[in-house]
This record gives C-alpha cells, sequence and structure tokens, in this order.
C-alpha cells in the first residue's frame, strides 16, 4: 500500500526538480550576465555570446541520445539487470561523438582561420583561443550527459538537477574569478568553463562508478541496440530540422525588421516547448517499464494540460495584450499577435502529442518516427516557400500549426497501436 504512495511522492519530486533546475538557469543569467558585460565591454561579450550560441548547436546533438538512456537505463534496472551496462554503452556513445565534434571543430576552425589569413582578415587571437576553448568544454560537457541520463534513467533526477546546479554555479563562480583576477577576455571566461566542465565530467563520472557493481556485458546488452541507437537518432535529427526550419527560411526570405518581430515572437513559443522537458524526463523511465504505458502517458498528459496546454490556450486568446504586456509596444503587439496566436495553439496541440512520441520511443518505432517528421518537415518546407511571399512572417506560424496539427491528427492512431502493456521488452528491443 506504501509503494504507489511513495512512487507519486519521487514524481512530484522529479517534476519539482526538474522546474527548478529550469528556474535555476533562467535566474542566473539575469544577475551574472551583467557583470559579463561590465568586465568584458559589449564587444568581447559578443565573441564570448558567439561561442555560446556554437555550443547552443551542438548541444542539440543530446535530443537524439538522451531519450533512449533514460528508456534503457529504466528497462535495465526493472528487469533485474544492473544499469551499469546502459552507463557504459551511452557514455561510450556519448565519448566517441564528443571526440569526433571536438576534432572536426577544431580542424575546421583552423581552415578557416587559415582562409581568413589567406584574406589579409584572420581571426582575433583572443576569438581563435575561444572558439577552441568552445569545442573542448563541449568535448567534456557532452560526455557529462551520460551520467546525468544515468541518474535521470533511475528516477534520481534530483541528484541530477543539484549537482548540475552546483557545477553551472561554479563555472560562473570560477569565470567571474578568472575575468577579475587574470584579464578580462573571451579566451579567460571560456577557460574557465572548459576547466570546470573538465572536473565535472572526472567527478560525475567516479560517482557513477562508484555506485554500481558490474554486470556481465553481455548478459544485459539487447540485441542491435546499435542499429536501433542510430536510427532513432536519424529520426530525431529529422524533427531537430523540423524545429529549425523556420527560422533559417524566414531569416533568408523577410526584411530584417520583420524577421527580428518573428524572432521575437517565438521566443515564449520555445519556452513553453523548452518547459515539456521536465514533464517527459519525469515520466519516460516510468513509461518505459510499466506493464501499462497507455496508463503512464494518460497521467503525463493530465499533467501538461494543467502545466503547457492551458497556459498556451489562454495566451492564443490573448495574444495582442499579451504582447503589449510583454513587449510594451502597441504596434509590435498589433502586428505580432496573429502569428503569436498561431504560435501557442501549436505549442498546446505538441503537448497534447508529446505522450505518444514517448509512445513510438517506447516501442522502438524509430521508422515511424522518422516516416512523421519527414513528413511534417516537407509539408512545412512547402508552406514556407508557397506562404512566405504573400504572407511574410505569418508562414513561419502556419508552417509550425501543420506540423502540431499533423502530430495531433497522428495522435489516437499511435495510442491504439503503440499503448499497450510492455511485454517481453527484451524482444521488443531486438
Amino acid at each position: 500500500m506504501h509503494a504507489p504512495a511513495s512512487s507519486t511522492r519521487r514524481l512530484i519530486e522529479n517534476l519539482a526538480s526538474n522546474y527548478g533546475y529550469i528556474a535555476f538557469l533562467a535566474l542566473i543569467p539575469i544577475f551574472v550576465v551583467p557583470l559579463y558585460v561590465h568586465l568584458l565591454g559589449a564587444t568581447v561579450w559578443g565573441d564570448v555570446a558567439v561561442c555560446l550560441t556554437l555550443q547552443g548547436f551542438l548541444f542539440l546533438l543530446d535530443m537524439a541520445l538522451g531519450p533512449l538512456m533514460l528508456r534503457d537505463v529504466a528497462r535495465a534496472a526493472a528487469d533485474g539487470a544492473h544499469a551499469s551496462w546502459a552507463y557504459r554503452r551511452f557514455l561510450k556513445i556519448y565519448a566517441s561523438t564528443a571526440v569526433i565534434v571536438c576534432v572536426l571543430g577544431l580542424l575546421l576552425l583552423a581552415m578557416f582561420d587559415t582562409y581568413r589569413m589567406h584574406r589579409a582578415e584572420p581571426l582575433a587571437p583572443d576569438m581563435l583561443c575561444a572558439l577552441s576553448l568552445a569545442f573542448v568544454q563541449f568535448l567534456f560537457q557532452f560526455g557529462n550527459n551520460a551520467a546525468i541520463g544515468y541518474w535521470n534513467g533511475l528516477e534520481r533526477q534530483r541528484l541530477a538537477n543539484l549537482r548540475l546546479a552546483a557545477f553551472t554555479l561554479a563555472k560562473h563562480v570560477v569565470a567571474l574569478t578568472v575575468l577579475v583576477a587574470w584579464r578580462a577576455s573571451a579566451c579567460a571566461y571560456m577557460t574557465a568553463f572548459a576547466l570546470v566542465a573538465a572536473v565535472e565530467f572526472v567527478l560525475n563520472y567516479l560517482r557513477v562508478r562508484s555506485e554500481h557493481v558490474p554486470a556481465p556485458v553481455e548478459t544485459a546488452l539487447p540485441p542491435r541496440h546499435g542499429n536501433d541507437a542510430l536510427g532513432y537518432a536519424l529520426a530525431a535529427l529529422l524533427g531537430l530540422a523540423t524545429a529549425q526550419i523556420d527560422r533559417g527560411y524566414l531569416s533568408l526570405t523577410l526584411p530584417a525588421p520583420d524577421y527580428g518581430l518573428y524572432f521575437l515572437v517565438t521566443v515564449p513559443m520555445l519556452t513553453l516547448f523548452s518547459l515539456q522537458m521536465p514533464i517527459q524526463r519525469a515520466y519516460l523511465p516510468r513509461l518505459a517499464t510499466a506493464s501499462s504505458p497507455q496508463r503512464v502517458a494518460v497521467s503525463m498528459l493530465i499533467v501538461a494540460l494543467f502545466l503547457i496546454v492551458l497556459p498556451s490556450l489562454l495566451l492564443a486568446a490573448f495574444a495582442q495584450p499579451a504582447l503589449h504586456l510583454w513587449l510594451h509596444d502597441a504596434e509590435l503587439a498589433t502586428k505580432g499577435a496573429p502569428t503569436f496566436r498561431l504560435l501557442m495553439l501549436t505549442v498546446a496541440m505538441s503537448a497534447i502529442s508529446a505522450p505518444a512520441g514517448l509512445l513510438l520511443l517506447n516501442r522502438h518505432r524509430n521508422a515511424v518516427i522518422a516516416a512523421l517528421n519527414g513528413s511534417i518537415l516537407v509539408v512545412q518546407g512547402s508552406l514556407l516557400v508557397w506562404l512566405t511571399p504573400r504572407l511574410g512572417m505569418l508562414a513561419g506560424a502556419i508552417a509550425w500549426l501543420a506540423c502540431g496539427l499533423i502530430q495531433l491528427l497522428c495522435t489516437p492512431v499511435i495510442w491504439r497501436t503503440f499503448g499497450g502493456a510492455n511485454v517481453g521488452k527484451r524482444s521488443a528491443q531486438a
């Protein structure tokens, strides 16, 4: 009788922890960015911003690995095998990916610098150093995701978030100290972050190693796991393309003022999308091991309705007042309201469809995920090309709306087809 209560308490703790960490990440820049701008100056801070933007794109690769690791760690633990096999497997995947990206990035950076040098426009030494260190930090930070995924998969998300928050705070403390005590440069900033990232990777690796007793790899590894990981990675990358195609296309076709406004009104949408991640992170391990995945998906949907869908619908209903309250500009609010309204409706539809996506992941239906994402990408691209000359930035919102509608229309079919009991997880993984 106590088990359900304990399970519910853990779920609530994980949700609170996940959202607490997001709030922490949102508050940190409010306090530290003004200090960085003051110490570095606007120009050097601009160089740092380029490095952070580069890392932001690189870390999107975790979208292709994170959900897989949560699923496999949770299943290994539930099946009675030690989850260490999943950690070791994904550590190799994360580390090898990070090494490849880091080496290729440094080579391309060197080639770009040589090219600029021949044009008598070489990169500034400080910028070259900072960009190089951005790749080095990525090497350790991306590899560290294996430890975070291990704890998240075991539903120890409070531990994962506390360690992430502690090391994030340490990065900023060391960076500010270095900028004040050594020199105020982009290279010094990135040196501090790369150094703490390396320490974080080592300490998290040692912490995970101290927690488990190694299990025989041959009895724990599911068959054809490599093909499954690659298949999901390719499907997830198609999904990533659907999330970026609007900005990529409109940035090239719209006048700068119109694209600037479009960029602004997509910020709340992307923020609400990010608020879905704590829910998925809390529920995915449970869904992967539940005797009734559909029941877990229903619970996830109920939470999403209150935390994501309802706020999105309210913002859609009051699009212009909401934009006016945020931008403090009546003209921009009036011009951006139609686009903003459709984007908020898209968020609501995507949140309703999110459990269906986890059901597909649970069933290893990578081909279905890829086909769905590929179809959405084709529809979005066609709508953008056709509608942008006529409707301007509203075409981007219509492309997003088409994405949400396709997902929503497929949701009932996915629930009926893939929402059954988790029977024979080992054979399903094959």
